[in-house]
């Protein structure tokens, strides 16, 4: 995509001047548009698409939209709803799904080996967006503060 939109614009890319670089944007612009569209129709289809009966059943406890959601599913395929054969003979089980608690969350990242890979997540998107905006920030004030920023938030080369 940036390749067809950079060779699209690449005539007034080039007639640009240096401090004006008006094609470029529009580049960008479009750029990030067409890579807004992907997830707008991701979007779209997670909204509109009905939750799954057992998901319903399980995690919202609501029986009821949970035979509605398996209605619809079953008159999508052809078959009409409230028609279809039921195994008697067949067992069911019911059990109480536990909830997630806090107590769960304190016990599993409890561990070392757990609490290591959540901080050492957390750490690197932290330490990531921190230099991304203060770097930004500060370069419209004329600082260049990306080698102090590496020095403090990322390990130096010559420790390993």
């Amino acid at each position: 995509m940036a390749l067809v939109t950079v060779s699209a614009f690449k005539t007034g890319i080039l007639h640009d001047s240096p401090t004006n670089l008006e094609h470029i944007d529009y580049c960008w612009r479009i750029l990030i548009g067409a890579g807004c569209v992907p997830g707008v129709i991701a979007l779209y289809f997670r909204l509109t698409i009905p939750e799954t009966p057992r998901f319903t059943m399980d995690i919202e406890r609501n029986v009821k939209q949970a035979c509605r959601n398996i209605e619809a599913v079953l008159s999508a395929n052809g078959v009409t709803p409230g028609v279809w054969r039921v195994d008697r003979e067949a067992t069911t089980e019911r059990t109480d799904a536990p909830r997630a608690s806090i107590r769960d969350f304190k016990r599993y990242f409890g561990q070392w080996r757990n609490a290591r890979i959540l901080f050492a997540t957390a750490y690197s998107w932290f330490a990531l967006d921190v230099r991304t905006t203060l770097t930004f920030r500060w370069r419209k004030y004329g600082s260049n503060v990306t080698a102090d920023l590496d020095c403090v938030l990322w390990a130096r080369p010559e420790l390993f």
